[in-house]
């Protein structure tokens, strides 16, 4: 048995790990049931397999090697949420020092 089928059922073993949805991530895995579900509701099953899994595809090959977070980045500057606690407003500009 070699080492790549050896870590083929890969189970997360520590609390650092990534939220998984059976093999996909959970991000991935919610884009790809947001296309499904977008398909079911519109009448077209299949094609919203079909953008569903694109999509989600994409999306994966986009945010590899890329920071963790990236998800939760694009959502904050396409949609403005989840609003940032931690920081003023973007239109208070001081110089502290």
């Amino acid at each position: 048995m070699s080492q790549e089928d050896h870590l083929r059922h890969y189970i997360p073993r520590r609390l650092d790990d990534k939220a998984k949805f059976l093999f996909w991530e959970l991000d991935v895995a919610a884009i790809a049931f947001a296309g499904i579900f977008l398909g079911v509701y519109g009448g077209l099953a299949w094609g919203g397999v079909l953008l569903g899994v694109l999509f989600a595809a994409g999306w994966s090959r986009l945010k590899s090697g890329k920071h963790p977070g990236m998800a939760t980045h694009v959502m904050y500057w396409f949609t403005g949420y989840p609003k940032l606690n931690a920081l003023p407003p973007s239109y208070i500009r001081e110089l502290v020092g």
